[in-house]
C-alpha cells in the first residue's frame, strides 16, 4: 500500500476529516488531501507529525512503500558483491605477487648469463660505455657523448692499470716466499 492510501487508512479508523488531521498537524486541509492522493510527498519531520497525530509510528507509514525486507536483501546482496570484489582484489594481489616473484626468478637465473653474452664481444671502451649509459646518473644526466666517451677510457686505464698492479704485487709475493723443499 503506498502511503498515501495509509495516510487516508489511519485517518479513517480515527474518524478524522482531512481538516481536522490538518489542523492536528498545524498543516492545511489541501496538504492533507495532496498526501492522501499522493501528489506531494512529505517531509520526514511532516510525516512524524502525520504519524503521532494518527497514533502510529512513521514505519508503519512506511512499512509496505519502503519494505524492510527489500532492504535487507539488498544489503545481503551488497554484502555479497563486496565479499566477491574482496576475493577477486585479493586473488589478483596474489597474482601480482606470484607474477613478481616469477620475474625476480628469471631475473636471478639468467640476468647475468645474457649481461655477459650481451657484453662478451665488445671492446673494454664499448663495456664501460654501455655500463656508463645504462646507469641512472640524475645528478650528473647532462652528461655528453665526449663526456661518456672520456670517461669510458679513463675507466679502461683505471683497470688496466689495477690489473698491473696487481700483477706486480703478486710476483713480489711469490718472490718473497720461502722455498720449501
Amino acid at each position: 500500500m503506498i502511503l498515501g492510501k495509509k495516510i487516508k487508512l489511519y485517518r479513517n479508523k480515527l474518524n478524522l476529516s482531512q481538516e481536522e488531521l490538518a489542523k492536528r498537524c498545524n498543516l492545511s486541509r489541501n496538504a492533507i488531501y495532496n498526501y492522501e492522493n499522493n501528489k506531494r510527498t512529505p517531509t520526514i519531520s511532516v510525516l512524524i507529525e502525520i504519524a503521532k497525530n494518527l497514533d502510529v509510528s512513521p514505519t508503519d507509514l512506511l512499512n509496505d512503500i519502503y519494505n524492510v525486507g527489500t532492504f535487507s536483501n539488498e544489503l545481503e546482496t551488497i554484502k555479497l558483491v563486496d565479499k566477491n570484489l574482496n576475493n577477486t582484489i585479493n586473488e589478483e594481489k596474489e597474482n601480482i605477487t606470484n607474477s613478481e616473484l616469477k620475474i625476480d626468478e628469471l631475473y636471478d637465473k639468467y640476468f647475468l648469463d645474457l649481461f655477459k653474452w650481451k657484453t662478451s664481444n665488445i671492446t673494454y671502451h664499448d663495456y664501460f660505455k654501455f655500463i656508463l649509459s645504462s646507469c641512472p646518473l640524475t645528478k650528473t644526466n647532462h652528461l655528453t657523448e665526449e663526456d661518456l666517451n672520456e670517461l669510458s677510457v679513463l675507466f679502461y686505464r683505471l683497470l688496466t692499470l689495477k690489473v698491473h698492479e696487481r700483477n706486480e704485487l703478486q710476483s713480489i709475493y711469490i718472490k718473497e716466499q720461502p722455498i720449501r723443499n
